[in-house]
């Protein structure tokens, strides 16, 4: 078995999705490299990585639209001339679009690792969002395999072929982001609250660099991840130095181990936030460090139930810094919710999806 993993970006640093399968990959031996779109012009001679697509950027608009066009036509063209290259690991509906099409007229095999719902990411016109939900039945019914984050992304007329992968961390990259996080600096004796991830409209960028601005020092505040929007690109020039730009998946883990908690916030007025399955969630489960989320999310009821979680209505600024000084002045509240998230019992990422590998190898001919 060969595996071919198709996605968007630097798989090392921007994809840590992809970086944890090329892990499980590796311990099982199979061969595999990276066909990829570069959206940041980064280099070529990454290693196992083949940039079909360098073009655009990250962020929206028609430049970035043709881009997508320019991906789905590209790659389908490629995958229709090798379709017994080996099996395809497609992260995301634009990934596995060209290998469903290529499925229906010759013989190819995909998995369709649906980690995000285009239909469900953005407030789209009826009409538009039945398109996309049959172009996602299409993809999915097809895929040898059809890889959730969680049971609340399945919908009705899902095949059989459902798998799901929560996505808690790669049991090696805690290992390694533990000796990381013994390296760091110490803490100042403030609070220590962790930003990472996506920053953006869509996830609290706004309320969170307002949160910065109104603690004034009196909370140590760290940042690591891609930035989208004016507010985002504001929280890092605030925070200057401690602002670690975009890091690799060992890396982010091992500031949230340095962390006292993390913030993890999801516009609830979007149906895919709504239906949210963080990493941050289960990475801070994984390696118990509290974090914050808002109300609205129907995935976060575990958490809530368990006490496992600090809650902040979404966009109030005002009420996380009173939140977090008062954390900051009683720190029996973060071992409250560190004994929540002790009672959580998540699977390790690489065990479950090594059982979809093996299915994998199973299926092939």
């Amino acid at each position: 078995m060969n595996a071919i993993i198709l996605g968007q970006g630097n798989p090392y640093l921007k994809n840590p999705y992809l970086s944890k399968l090329s892990k499980v990959l590796e311990s099982a031996s199979i061969p595999y490299e990276f066909w990829i779109w570069s959206r940041d012009k980064q280099a070529a001679e990454l290693p196992r990585v083949k940039v079909l697509l360098s073009f655009g950027s990250w962020g929206g608009g028609a430049v970035n639209a043709l881009g997508y066009a320019l991906w789905v036509a590209w790659l389908t063209l490629r995958v229709f001339v090798q379709p017994r290259a080996g099996i395809y690991f497609c992260s995301r509906l634009d990934a596995a679009l060209p290998c469903a099409l290529v499925a229906s007229v010759r013989r190819c095999q995909y998995v369709f690792l649906d980690r995000d719902k285009l239909s469900k990411s953005y407030a789209w016109p009826k009409p538009v969002k039945r398109v996309i939900e049959w172009v996602e039945g299409f993809v999915g019914r097809r895929a040898s395999l059809h890889v959730l984050p969680g049971a609340s992304r399945a919908v009705d007329g899902d095949a059989a072929n459902i798998r799901i992968v929560r996505n808690t961390p790669h049991t090696d990259v805690i290992e390694r982001a533990r000796s990381l996080a013994a390296e760091l600096p110490p803490k100042s004796g403030r609070l220590r609250v962790l930003i990472s991830g996506l920053i953006s409209p869509e996830r609290g960028a706004t309320m969170m660099r307002e949160a910065v601005e109104q603690t004034a020092g009196r909370i140590e505040f760290v940042a690591a991840g891609r930035l989208l929007g004016d507010d985002a690109k504001r929280l890092a020039e605030l925070l200057g130095p401690h602002y670690r730009g975009i890091v690799s998946n060992e890396d982010a883990l091992a500031l949230l181990l340095s962390a006292d908690v993390v913030l993890a916030f999801y516009d609830p007025s979007l149906e895919i936030n709504r239906l949210a399955e963080p990493n941050k969630w289960f990475d801070c489960a994984a390696l118990e460090i509290p974090f914050f989320t808002n109300p609205g999310l129907s995935t976060s009821q575990p958490f809530e139930d368990s006490q496992a979680c600090f809650l902040c209505d979404y966009g109030d600024s005002r009420q996380l810094s009173e939140q977090l000084l008062r954390i900051a002045e009683t720190p029996a509240l973060l071992e409250q919710r560190r004994a929540g998230l002790r009672t959580l019992r998540y699977e390790a990422w690489d065990t479950a999806m090594a059982r979809v590998i093996a299915e994998c190898a199973s299926l092939q001919p």
